[in-house]
């Protein structure tokens, strides 16, 4: 039981911090990202100077961006719709991996919570049997016989549920945490697929073929 506190609430502080950072680190990103003109002005303002979510999956995405706004070559609107299949697919990867690495640890805290009130039952039942086994030897039962059997087990029940809730809280609070997150990545794949769309409109323009 002592080991799960330790383990939960190391995890818990560990999380803490870490969506605390992610969550000033995207904010920050979302104020340079607003003031950039163009991707290759995001690349220079934001990548190399954050290291939140948001920076992470237009990292991922942005080597293919950069491949393809580079080459130019054919702009025919077949190809441009292959080029931003393959942009969506690289972004849509890269959230999963965020994704999976802010839910790292989370499954501890799910078994932790679910786990540590049966543990603390189990220990009650004992402090329980040997309340009774300390009656059968003694052949009464008076308070001084019954008492630290009652204590043993109201003990066990109490550090089953004093490890337990804290877990069973901070996990919940966890994964609606990175349910929002994932809805904030997915708002901005679409905005990097809108900034690609209209880069690719303006590469294939007229105006910018002369």
């Amino acid at each position: 039981m002592l080991l799960g506190s330790i383990a939960s609430w190391a995890i818990i502080l560990n999380k803490w911090f870490a969506f605390r950072r992610v969550d000033s680190e995207n904010r920050r990103f979302l104020i340079l990202f607003s003031k950039a003109e163009d991707l290759e002005a995001i690349h220079r303002k934001t990548l190399k100077r954050n290291g939140g979510s948001l920076a992470v999956i237009l990292a991922a995405a942005l080597s293919k961006i950069d491949g393809f706004l580079s080459k130019g070559g054919d702009s025919s609107v077949e190809n441009d719709g292959l080029r931003l299949s393959v942009i969506e697919r690289t972004l849509q990867g890269a959230i999963q991996d965020e994704i999976t690495h802010q839910e790292r640890h989370l499954h501890v805290l799910a078994t932790i919570g679910n786990t540590a009130p049966f543990v603390g039952l189990l220990g009650t039942v004992w402090g329980i049997m040997g309340a009774f086994e300390e009656i059968g030897r003694q052949g009464s039962a008076n308070i001084a016989v019954v008492a630290p059997g009652v204590a043993e087990a109201l003990v066990n029940t109490a550090a089953g549920l004093f490890v337990a809730i804290p877990a069973a809280v901070a996990y919940n609070l966890y994964v609606n945490q990175i349910r929002k997150m994932h809805v904030q990545l997915d708002v901005f794949s679409s905005e990097v697929i809108s900034l690609v769309q209209e880069k690719m409109i303006e590469t294939s323009s007229p105006e910018s073929v002369r």
